[in-house]
C-alpha cells in the first residue's frame, strides 16, 4: 500500500496532541525535539524557525512571547520593465517583517521547547541547516515535512482556540484573507462544535 504525502492542501484538520507527541518522541537529541515543538508551536516557516536565538522569547505566564520572530517572502515592488516577450514584470526587494505572539504554556509542545531554550549554550537555539532539519522531520515520518507543522499549527488554533480567519492573519502576519483559508481547516469536529447549545 503507498502511502500519499501530507501537503497542506489536503490537511483536513488538525492531527491531534497524541501524533503530535509521538512524533517529539521519536526523536533522538532535546535538539530534535525542540525543532519539531517550534516548528508546529510557532508555525513558522523552517528558514524563520532556524533564525529563532534566546532573546526572542519572554515568559509570562500563562504564555511564552515570541517577539520579533522573522518573516520572510516578504517583498516590496522598486520598479518595473519589460521581459524579453514584451510582459510588464516588477522588480522587488526583500522587505524586513516580524511578528510577535503568544504560546500557551499548558499546550503539550511547549514544554520541550522552552527546555531548550533555558538549556541551549548558544544563543542561536538551533545550529543546523535547512536540509539537516529537512532530514530529522523526514526520518519521524516520511509523509510530512516541515510546512506541514504550519498548517497543523493553522487547523488547531481555529479548532481549538476558536480562531477566526482574522485572529489567524494576527497570529501568523499573513496579507491575505486566502493564504488564511489555504491553511486552516477545523474538520467536522470543529464544525460539530460550532453546533453546540
Amino acid at each position: 500500500m503507498t502511502k500519499t504525502k501530507r501537503s497542506v492542501e489536503i490537511v483536513e484538520s488538525f492531527c491531534g496532541w497524541d501524533y503530535l507527541l509521538r512524533l517529539v518522541e521519536k526523536c533522538k537529541q532535546e535538539r530534535d525535539k525542540a525543532l519539531i515543538s517550534a516548528l508546529f508551536e510557532t508555525g513558522g516557516r523552517i528558514s524563520e524557525v532556524l533564525q529563532l536565538k534566546k532573546d526572542n522569547f519572554v515568559v509570562q505566564k500563562p504564555y511564552l512571547i515570541v517577539k520579533a520572530m522573522p518573516v520572510l517572502k516578504r517583498y516590496k515592488k522598486v520598479g518595473e520593465y519589460t521581459d524579453r516577450h514584451g510582459r510588464r514584470r516588477w522588480k522587488t526587494e526583500r522587505k524586513n517583517a516580524y511578528r510577535t505572539f503568544p504560546i500557551h504554556m499548558s499546550e503539550p509542545l511547549c514544554e520541550p521547547f522552552l527546555r531548550h531554550i533555558k538549556e541551549c549554550g548558544s544563543d542561536l537555539l538551533f545550529r543546523i541547516s535547512r536540509i539537516q532539519a529537512y532530514r530529522i522531520v523526514r526520518s519521524l515520518d516520511e509523509n510530512i515535512f516541515p510546512h506541514w507543522f504550519r498548517a497543523q499549527r493553522a487547523s488547531q488554533l481555529a479548532l481549538e482556540y476558536g480562531f477566526d480567519i482574522h485572529d489567524l492573519i494576527d497570529f501568523f502576519n499573513w496579507k491575505s484573507l486566502q493564504t488564511a483559508t489555504h491553511y486552516s481547516h477545523m474538520g467536522w469536529k470543529g464544525l460539530a462544535n460550532k453546533m453546540k447549545r
